[in-house]
């Protein structure tokens, strides 16, 4: 009786191997699709940074305009605006309605380059119903 020596893998062996190895492959190419997202995050924040307190400032300062005949105040709109220090960003400003203090509106900043449909940064802030002295006097 002849016994055979030939050694190997089966194809069998084969196919689980190439199985596991796609599966490896697969979740890493994820791991780039995702790390290009914080990357491209991470500018779009490190570019935004220094034009967002001083545009935060503005808005909470003009955001009502105030009309002495009437004693009203109106909500000013902001869209698609040009951030001031960072030209390729433009923004616009979203107000939820008062709840139950009509003093203090809640708003978002939503930043973008080409649609407002694709934002890329938002920011929070609250604004108040108040009109400084030296817009006033100059209305």
């Amino acid at each position: 009786m002849r016994r055979s020596t030939q050694s190997g893998f089966t194809i069998i062996e084969v196919i689980v191997a190439i199985a596991i190895f796609m599966f490896g492959i697969t979740a890493l190419l994820g791991l780039f699709h995702v790390g290009g997202n914080f990357e491209q995050q991470a500018r779009v924040n490190a570019e935004l940074a220094p034009a967002i307190e001083p545009l935060v400032a503005e808005i909470q300062r003009k955001a009502f305009s105030y009309d002495s005949k009437t004693s009203t105040y109106t909500l000013n709109t902001f869209v698609d605006q040009v951030v001031p220090l960072a030209p390729a960003y433009k923004y616009e400003l979203w107000v939820e309605p008062s709840g139950s203090n009509p003093e203090f509106r809640r708003a978002q900043l939503r930043f973008y380059k080409k649609s407002p449909e694709r934002v890329l940064s938002r920011v929070s802030l609250v604004i108040t119903r108040h009109v400084p002295i030296s817009i006033q006097l100059q209305q």
